[in-house]
């Protein structure tokens, strides 16, 4: 994430969260706390708790996978992690989705040609299935700021 590219979506994430909707922000290096991510992310709960929103509905997890047995720098200026979730999807509900390949940055929303798709109806039930188990896995780890 990106100060700028994050600001397209946050004023929605905020309208959710006041409509009690379930939010859940799925990123990496999240646990570092020198990270991009992080910091835009520590800025979008400070924002919340300056307005009055309840975070209560918001979940921040951390996919990022290092490799056990290794030393390693885990930061994001630091090794590379054994993998990491890299796709940008968001259900919306069990009946709609969207697959696309921007980051959430202001080259990924302004600058770079970039292409997603909005999915509806059935096939969405399979990208549901497919976050349940990504966030129900080791790699997925939440995180509080």
């Amino acid at each position: 994430f990106e100060t700028d590219g994050f600001a397209k979506l946050e004023s929605e994430l905020i309208a959710a969260l006041e409509r009690g909707v379930a939010v859940t922000v799925v990123g990496r290096y999240l646990s570092d706390r020198e990270s991009h991510n992080w910091r835009v992310l520590t800025a979008f709960v400070d924002r919340c708790r300056e307005e009055g929103v309840s975070l209560s509905n918001l979940s921040l997890i951390d996919y990022t996978q290092w490799e056990p047995e290794e030393e390693t720098d885990e930061s994001q200026d630091g090794d590379q992690p054994s993998f990491t979730l890299h796709a940008k999807v968001m259900v919306f509900d069990e009946e709609s989705a969207y697959i696309g390949s921007a980051n959430v940055t202001d080259y990924g929303f302004e600058r770079y040609l970039e292409l997603g798709l909005l999915l509806r109806g059935p096939p969405v039930t399979h990208f549901a299935e497919i976050i349940s188990f990504l966030l129900d896995s080791d790699a997925a780890t939440p995180v509080t700021l």
